[in-house]
């Protein structure tokens, strides 16, 4: 289901933070809220930073904002 905003299209896409399961460590997963799945821009593209895990330097991803996904 793509939804578009201001010109851009978002489609959701698995959260690399935990993995789709929408829970880290026993707790719900900031990033996409204990759904599994973020909204990413339209061709999805896994961020090029942290590669997809959402953690750079022992920290959420400053690019990603943990989800995985690079936000064009």
């Amino acid at each position: 289901m793509l939804q578009t905003y201001i010109d851009t299209e978002y489609a959701p896409e698995k959260c690399f933070h935990c993995n789709g399961t929408g829970h880290v460590n026993g707790k719900i997963c900031e990033v996409c809220g204990g759904q599994g799945d973020v909204l990413v821009a339209q061709p999805a593209i896994v961020c090029p930073l942290c590669n997809g895990s959402g953690i750079f330097d022992n920290g959420t991803c400053r690019v990603c904002g943990g989800s995985g996904w690079a936000l064009l």
